[in-house]
């Protein structure tokens, strides 16, 4: 029996060192929860790519996208993240684009029950246009389990597009193992849209689908999502022959991550 606990215990301590858990301050484990922390004076390296069947402000278009995001954490309660992405379609490059965004941890979870962030910054998005945008999130741990729920507003530089577009996610994940934690992950895009007749990206739209994550190794982690993209079209008034796109789509996304 004493042989066998010890054989258990280093077969244990073998595998958290293989698969060492997520820790206190690593990115949040999620596709579409872009607010992060780490490490003081760590750099994360993000490849992403991802093929959808319909426009979303979460994706560029039908088509596949590539992507590379660089977060670099001076300390632990600021980051600095910027991001370059292309789209591909049939016939080949569709749109670029890219963002830059500061996010400060206001509150911490150690010492203050929750985690805020606040973040503002800018992007140049896959329709062309140059967009200011403010973040703000709240997490909380409860054992195992996390959560969070973030609020973005994005004011597009363009007369033709609406004054302000409004997202709103809820996310949340629960660790299964020290090196797989499973999520799902709901957004609402361009929520205006749920009141306004006439929302310039051809209504609210709403994503919802689940996020696994594995840190295969030390600092190597491995984020993947597939969604469902359900448009709400029966309040849009359609302007200057503008195509809403269909009512349904899908998106999958699949993000590398490594941490310096």
């Amino acid at each position: 029996m004493l042989t066998l606990r010890k054989t258990l215990l280093g077969f244990t301590m073998a595998a958290v060192m293989l698969f060492p858990s997520v820790a206190v301050g690593s990115p949040v484990p999620y596709v579409y929860q872009r607010v992060g922390s780490g490490d003081n004076m760590s750099v994360t390296t993000e490849y992403e790519t991802a093929y959808g069947s319909r426009q979303s402000r979460f994706f560029g278009g039908k088509g596949l996208e590539q992507g590379l995001r660089v977060r670099f954490q001076p300390w632990s309660f600021v980051n600095v993240e910027g991001w370059a992405g292309m789209l591909i379609g049939a016939q080949g490059l569709k749109a670029k684009a890219a963002s830059v965004e500061v996010n400060f941890r206001v509150l911490n979870e150690a010492s203050h029950y929750l985690d805020l962030n606040l973040g503002a910054g800018y992007v140049f998005d896959y329709l062309g246009d140059h967009v200011p945008r403010i973040r703000m999130s709240v997490g909380r741990s409860f054992g195992d389990f996390h959560t969070i729920l973030s609020a973005l507003a994005e004011i597009p530089v363009n007369e033709e597009r609406d004054e302000v577009d409004l997202m709103l996610s809820l996310a949340g994940s629960y660790s299964i193992t020290p090196w797989y934690r499973q999520g799902l992950e709901l957004c609402v895009e361009d929520m205006e849209g749920l009141w306004e007749p006439e929302e310039s990206e051809g209504g609210a739209k709403f994503l919802l689908g689940p996020t696994a994550y594995f840190e295969i190794a030390q600092h190597f982690e491995v984020k993947l999502n597939l969604a469902l993209v359900l448009a709400y079209l029966s309040n849009q008034v359609p302007t200057d022959g503008q195509d809403p796109g269909p009512q349904t789509g899908f998106m999958g996304r699949l993000v590398l991550g490594y941490t310096f």
